[in-house]
């Protein structure tokens, strides 16, 4: 019985391998919007009835794939997320991109999900800001937010780039660009 279990167990993941590198190749054509099920099958080469016993749209498929990168993301960050520095924690996040940058090329591409980097990044939302206020930003929730979001997304950007550029520099690299220029930012909200 057990032999069979792990049978099927293989089985099953070598299906779903199948059509999560069929799905990632298509979305480096088109939007998910527009992948259709017939067409992930079709790609694939399996039936849609095999593709149905696990997922109810190339959406969903999707979903499962960023599901499961953020949490290993989420979970090698972690330590650092509750007692490193924001520098610590950025290389980290950038490590953690770098070593599935194949399938990160693909989720910030111009057909991946825009979202799910921001997602990523912030994870380290309430530590940013503690640590910003530490180092003496001035004490307006508002502007903190608002210094946030425009670090977040100017990350956001530099990281799609790094990925689409095959990753030519380094994730420390990256990170101590985020930080520099986080910091540089930062200089103009502290007092003194």
């Amino acid at each position: 019985m057990v032999k069979t279990e792990k049978k099927v167990d293989r089985r099953v993941q070598y299906t779903k391998m199948f059509l999560r590198e069929s799905l990632l190749a298509l979305m480096m054509e088109k939007p998910i919007s527009k992948i259709t099920p017939t067409e992930l099958c079709r790609h694939a080469k399996m039936n849609r009835n095999t593709f149905y016993s696990h997922y109810n749209s190339p959406e969903a498929l999707l979903e499962s794939i960023e599901v499961e990168l953020y949490e290993q993301i989420r979970g090698s960050i972690e330590r650092p997320l509750k007692n490193g520095s924001i520098s610590s924690l950025l290389t980290e996040i950038c490590q953690a991109i770098y070593e599935h940058r194949d399938l990160c090329a693909v989720l910030f591409s111009d057909y991946g999900d825009k979202d799910f980097l921001r997602r990523i990044i912030s994870l380290a939302h309430e530590r940013t800001i503690a640590e910003w206020k530490a180092a003496g930003m001035e004490n307006d929730g508002d502007l903190a937010e608002m210094f946030y979001n425009f670090s977040v997304n100017g990350s956001v950007s530099v990281i799609q780039q790094w990925t689409q550029d095959c990753t030519k520099k380094s994730p420390q690299e990256i990170a101590q660009f985020l930080e520099r220029a986080s910091y540089c930012g930062l200089q103009g909200f502290t007092s003194g």
